[in-house]
């Protein structure tokens, strides 16, 4: 019962509801998310701690970025497997979370991610003179 309850506690957020809904068309970054929800980079990593403490997200390397996607529950006897079933089909036929995913689909780490490093680059160089 204790799995379940943080489980619920994690989808009882919808600013978690959205992630999930983006992480429904593919795996994205935190960049990614950030730049969609229109929140801070710790509270977006805020969420996704959460909604991995409850088993919903899992994270995996890829280059140089974390790429976040849905955890796959597959045994249908176990109720989070069941309730992400019944979720996702719930936010697939949501009007406002099927328009912000649309919204959101044009968003690509390529452009969010290079400008951030080369940000970093020219302040650490004046630095170095």
């Amino acid at each position: 019962m204790k799995l379940l309850l943080k489980t619920l506690k994690a989808l009882a957020d919808g600013n978690r509801l959205r992630i999930i809904r983006l992480l429904l068309d593919r795996p994205r970054c935190v960049c990614e998310l950030q730049k969609a929800l229109g929140i801070t980079q710790p509270s977006v990593s805020k969420h996704l701690r959460i909604l991995e403490e409850a088993g919903l997200v899992d994270k995996t390397r890829s280059g140089q970025y974390i790429d976040y996607h849905l955890a796959l529950l597959t045994d249908p006897t176990e109720q989070r497997a069941v309730l992400s079933a019944h979720l996702i089909t719930l936010l697939q036929q949501d009007p406002e979370l099927t328009a912000f995913s649309q919204q959101a689909s044009h968003i690509n780490r390529q452009t969010l991610c290079r400008p951030n490093r080369n940000r970093t680059a020219e302040v650490a160089q004046p630095n170095a003179l």
